[in-house]
């Protein structure tokens, strides 16, 4: 599922788009880095997420992860399900003085099982799930 072209670009990238969904459907966008690709269907990714993306994974994991060419705006749109949300790092608390409170305090990483890619652009396209003889 995960084709080498999308490989290529997540590998060249510095982020990606993660957007979540709390159980009315309220939608949340945040960034995840440190990604990498587990065989042809797991994207891993990590981040210092805020409350709402961590509230939403708790009650919602479906997740839309989107890679973007910086340059062209052109891409892909992976849409999965939260497998595994790991505590990867804490900060020892926080100076009240510097930061405010719910700031992110925990490192976490996202384990994603992809189901379906699409193309993500601006320009014409299908929204029909990508192939491997279309990538």
């Amino acid at each position: 599922m995960i084709t080498e072209s999308i490989r290529q670009l997540i590998d060249n990238i510095p982020y990606v788009f993660v957007a979540t969904a709390d159980q009315t459907g309220q939608p949340h966008i945040a960034i995840g880095d440190h990604m990498r690709i587990s065989g042809n269907s797991i994207l891993v990714f990590e981040n210092w997420f805020c409350p709402t993306t961590l509230q939403n994974i708790t009650s919602n994991s479906h997740v839309t992860v989107v890679a973007v060419k910086k340059d062209t705006g052109t891409g892909y749109q992976m849409i999965g399900t939260v497998i595994r949300n790991t505590a990867t790092a804490f900060l020892d608390g926080y100076d009240p003085a510097i930061q405010t409170p719910d700031t992110p305090q925990v490192l976490t990483r996202f384990t994603v099982k992809i189901d379906t890619i699409l193309e993500f652009t601006g320009g014409i396209h299908s929204d029909l799930p990508i192939t491997t003889e279309r990538c």
